[in-house]
């Protein structure tokens, strides 16, 4: 596993992020190398989450592309440019189901 992925990985964890998966997105688009999946059972996590990763990447000298959603939103989207990080809150991810979309792509859990 690459740098930024453990640190993506341990920033999800500190702050308790649920049903973490990471999807291999080489073979299907040659901007984005990995999606992750994760979720929470609150905004307030869900956020958490996100502002967690957006830190710990910044602080070992990543940069971050662009970061969507606002203190309301219930879904966060985090772009590291070769990885997007989507960090649902727990309705809110059943309800896209993006692993239905993914399904076919490589994965695996990505909890430590």
């Amino acid at each position: 596993m690459d740098e930024l992925l453990s640190i993506v990985q341990k920033a999800v964890d500190e702050k308790k992020g649920e049903r973490a998966l990471l999807y291999d997105f080489h073979e299907l688009n040659p901007f984005i190398d990995h999606v992750v999946i994760c979720s929470a059972p609150s905004v307030r996590q869900t956020h958490a989450i996100a502002d967690n990763i957006k830190d710990r990447v910044r602080e070992n000298g990543y940069e971050i592309r662009a970061m969507e959603g606002n203190s309301e939103s219930r879904w966060v989207l985090v772009d590291l440019n070769s990885i997007v990080v989507h960090v649902f809150m727990n309705e809110e991810r059943d309800h896209f189901q993006l692993e239905k979309l993914y399904a076919d792509l490589p994965h695996e859990d990505f909890s430590l």
